[in-house]
Parts: C-alpha cells; sequence; structure tokens
C-alpha cells in the first residue's frame, strides 16, 4: 500500500468539503483533560470547539471533535509517513464498523510535519459508532485500508462533550 494511499484512506466527510483545516495547530490550543490516552484540546479557530486526539504508535494522530462555528463535527488523521499526501485534494472514503458504514468525502492536508487530512461530518450516528466499537477500518477511494484502534474512545467523547458543555452554556 502506497503512502498517498494510506493517507487517502483515512479521512471522512458527511456534507461538503470544508476550507477549514480542523485542529491543525494544536500545539497552541488550551489542554483541557486527559482521558486514558487521549488528550481533549480546545480550538479557539472554530468557535472553541473541544476534541481529542491520540498519537498511535505507527505515529498516526487521530483527531475527532465539535466544530461548533458549523453545527457538526471533525475527524482528521495524520501520519508523518504519508509524504505524498497533496494539500486540499478531496476524494472519497468508507468507514466500516463492522456493523455501521460511513462514507463521504476527505480534503487533503500537507502542512510542515502534518500529513493526512481532515473531513467535517454532521451526522451524530458516527460519533455513536466512533465511541462504541473497538476497531474501525478505513477504505479509500483507490481500495487500500487502514484499521485504527477505538480502545477508550468512549469516556473520551464523553469528556469532548463535557468539555464542549463548559465552552457553551448559555
Amino acid at each position: 500500500m502506497s503512502n498517498t494511499s494510506i493517507a487517502v484512506a483515512c479521512l471522512l466527510t458527511f456534507g461538503a468539503a470544508a476550507n477549514t483545516s480542523f485542529a491543525q495547530a494544536r500545539t497552541d490550543h488550551a489542554t483541557w483533560g486527559e482521558v486514558g490516552k487521549w488528550t481533549i484540546r480546545i480550538d479557539p479557530d472554530v468557535g472553541n470547539g473541544c476534541y481529542m486526539e491520540q498519537t498511535f504508535e505507527d505515529g498516526t494522530l487521530v483527531q475527532i471533535g465539535f466544530v461548533p462555528n458549523r453545527d457538526g463535527g471533525f475527524v482528521a488523521l495524520y501520519n508523518p509517513d504519508w509524504t505524498n499526501v497533496q494539500d486540499g485534494v478531496v476524494g472519497t472514503v468508507q468507514f466500516d464498523f463492522e456493523t455501521s458504514l460511513f462514507g463521504g468525502n476527505y480534503v487533503g492536508v500537507a502542512q510542515e510535519e502534518l500529513l493526512g487530512g481532515y473531513a467535517f461530518f454532521n451526522n451524530p450516528a458516527f460519533v455513536s459508532e466512533f465511541g462504541r466499537r473497538n476497531a474501525v477500518t478505513v477504505k479509500g477511494d483507490r481500495g487500500d485500508t487502514i484499521n485504527v484502534s477505538l480502545k477508550g474512545t468512549a469516556r473520551a467523547i464523553n469528556a469532548v462533550r463535557q468539555c464542549h458543555s463548559e465552552q457553551h452554556r448559555q
């Protein structure tokens, strides 16, 4: 499997592709807390959206969280080995949770050490599946796949929801 196809296989949107790169500048995002191996952060660039992130043993950074200024969320995957990713390229992908399948578009990101991409979604069922399952198989538009462990995500998603609630009390 080529590096480009792995990156293509990792991103998803359930609506139109976004022009905003969610959570990319994470070094300046405040840390809200930690749950297991997940760090919960706040992104002021998308309306103080909370998100969770974890870097896996293979170097893959996975992020998922809220995008309040667009009434939805995002999922992003980055890996420094995905050197053939093209910035801004849009493609399609499927997330297979064994009993549920989600598909849509992604936007490639190739900026400094962030190689991979992100996608916007507005389907709350995706977040539920993400937290309910232990793994997901991501299938790219070129037929390549990658498996992502989701162990421990349910507690982290609850923490992201709590963080989001704290940021958006009315």
